[in-house]
């Protein structure tokens, strides 16, 4: 008895035990069914889709006169879509197939799908690419899992070169940057703006992708489109540039000696930027090929200093005009004080030499700045003191940034008295020598020095250069329009002014700077050339135009390293842009 009595409590355990574990696994398929089952339906929905994103149309970008200077274009990319249990094997196959004709490393190919595949996204292997190419993968990608060809819109600068360090150039993000944006919509295949406005001015230039949710077989091959997502273009940037005068400043640097320096051109009525050339440039279409060998020989060429902004160079005898307005300004000097230029001064133990060796004789303001006469400068020099002269320079606003909205501007050096005692250092006679022709420790950029023709043509405001004119915003909200602003005024007398003017006429007319005339404008300049001890002089030339009776729409100014003397290097590619701005045609080029 004891036995069977055994024998059904074991029959009983085991039945409340299958009844336990059955009611277990109808809990669990009720969880599963009810649930869980949306999540399961979109893990399922999710393994036979995927979401094909197609790069929205950037914003454009303008000139002043409408002029399209970066633009979009047709694209065809190729895309790989993983798909389930990929194997490695495979992976390296497809690596090495699509190696050979996208001429990219089998290795660095692997590294992408093996990111796709462990990600579960689709990822670009190539973009615009050649129609050629496209045809053949066209054919060939019956045989590549996971690999399709879409058609998206790419970024493309119709003028090639064009200022290049303005509008800057697209890459692909970096894995740093990814981390920091891809909670903004950013793909680890994105290209974002490297330098440049397109840096710059990215997260309004950026439109939002759209994209296809297709439906994909078990082989990662496109079967049909489920869901359109339309994409929202960038906004468009309207600059304050002209591409006329920037074409002018361009391939005046590009035929210059050495095709290295700067050009910045500037409207004195409000401070717009016209051009912003620095050289050597660079296309940024080349950095956007399909052809790894193409996008590699333009990043071995590539420049990416931006000489306009961020050179700094001794301005050389251009700095003569801020001597002249301290001097002047404060009655250390009148234009009819004369000194005689043997074509040296001996000062102390020192002899300090003009460039003319011979000298220039007797030499009074308008001959002295129309010839450029270092001596007569010297003595000028001297009597305005060091302490006037930079207190002038920095009414023109020498020693600070412009203010100008790009990256790496540099406030150059502003050489004088108070900034030796700052040093702990004292301030001697051949430090004013130095200083009173542009040389010594001064220094200044391009730019600066546009600001300072531009503040001598309107009669001295000092603006902030700006190349933005406005924004059109694509999505719900008001355009931004760019305003003038003043960052400063540099006081002189009336007679001063008209003194000034009439001086820097007169190095155009009959002095250094008679190769910057031009037929109906009134044009007046400085020519500059800056002593460089690691190499030959470079040269200068600042100056602005008008036509008889009207105030000055353009000033410039331009460098050119190592170019020599500023009356023939620089003061060509002045006359060019300047006649450029006001639509004028060079009859000497055309006869040559």
């Amino acid at each position: 008895m004891k036995r069977e009595a055994g024998s059904q409590e074991r029959l009983n355990a085991l039945w409340m035990a299958a009844c336990l574990t059955g009611g277990l696994l109808g809990l669990r398929l009720a969880q599963l069914q009810i649930l869980e089952r949306a999540g399961y339906q979109q893990l399922a929905e999710r393994n036979r889709t995927q979401i094909i994103y197609q790069t929205a149309a950037r914003g454009a970008i303008f000139d002043r006169n409408g002029k399209t200077v970066a633009a979009n274009q047709r694209a065809f990319s190729l895309i790989f879509i993983p798909t389930q249990r990929q194997k490695n094997s495979d992976l390296a196959f497809l690596s090495r197939q699509l190696g050979r004709e996208l001429k990219r490393e089998p290795a660095e190919l692997l590294e992408t799908l093996q990111q796709a595949v462990h990600e579960e996204t689709a990822l670009s292997l190539a973009e615009n690419l050649p129609v050629q190419v496209m045809f053949r993968l066209s054919e060939l990608k019956t045989i590549y899992p996971g690999v399709s060809l879409i058609e998206e819109s790419r970024r493309y600068y119709p003028l090639g070169r064009f200022a290049s360090h303005l509008l800057g150039y697209m890459g692909k993000i970096d894995a740093k940057a990814w981390r920091a944006l891809k909670n903004r919509g950013y793909r680890g295949d994105s290209r974002i703006g490297k330098i440049g406005l397109e840096a710059a001015f990215e997260p309004q230039l950026r439109g939002r992708d759209g994209g296809q949710r297709m439906e994909v077989d078990a082989q990662g091959r496109l079967k049909r489109a489920l869901e359109s997502m339309p994409g929202v273009a960038g906004s468009d940037l309207h600059l304050t540039i002209d591409a006329e005068v920037q074409k002018a400043a361009d391939e005046g640097l590009r035929a210059s000696a050495t095709n290295k320096g700067a050009v910045v051109a500037i409207d004195p009525r409000d401070g717009a930027v016209l051009a912003l050339a620095s050289a050597p440039g660079f296309d940024p279409n080349a950095l956007m090929s399909s052809d790894p060998d193409v996008v590699s020989q333009a990043v071995a060429r590539l420049d990416e200093f931006d000489r306009a902004v961020s050179g700094s160079y001794a301005p050389g005898s251009t700095f003569k005009v801020v001597v002249g307005a301290a001097g002047l300004n404060e009655g250390r000097f009148t234009v009819q004080d004369s000194v005689h230029c043997p074509g040296f001064l001996n000062w102390g133990r020192d002899t300090f030499l003009c460039w003319n060796h011979k000298g220039h004789n007797g030499v009074s303001w308008y001959s002295g700045l129309a010839n450029s006469c270092d001596v007569y400068f010297y003595r000028m020099g001297l009597r305005t003191g060091g302490l006037l002269i930079e207190k002038y320079a920095r009414m023109f606003g020498l020693g600070a940034p412009t203010g100008v909205a790009l990256k790496g501007e540099r406030r150059g050096n502003l050489f004088g008295p108070s900034a030796r005692q700052r040093a702990g250092r004292q301030w001697y006679d051949g430090d004013t020598i130095n200083l009173s022709i542009g040389q010594g420790e001064l220094l200044v950029t391009p730019i600066q020095m546009a600001v300072v023709a531009a503040a001598i043509a309107n009669g001295g405001t000092v603006w902030r250069p700006h190349y933005l004119d406005r924004i059109d915003y694509h999505e719900a909200r008001p355009d931004y329009r760019q305003a003038p602003e003043k960052m400063g005024q540099v006081t002189l007398r009336d007679e001063v002014w008209d003194e000034l003017h009439g001086a820097m006429r007169m190095v155009v007319s009959s002095g250094t700077g008679v190769a910057a005339r031009i037929a109906g404008l009134d044009v007046a300049g400085k020519t500059g050339t800056a002593q460089n001890s690691s190499g030959s002089d470079h040269a200068w030339f600042i100056s602005y135009a008008a036509r008889p009776g009207e105030p000055a729409a353009v000033a410039v100014a331009v460098l050119v390293e190592n170019g020599g003397h500023g009356a023939s290097a620089a003061g060509p590619i002045a006359r060019a842009v300047m006649m450029a701005a006001y639509g004028l045609q060079d009859k000497k080029a055309e006869q040559l």
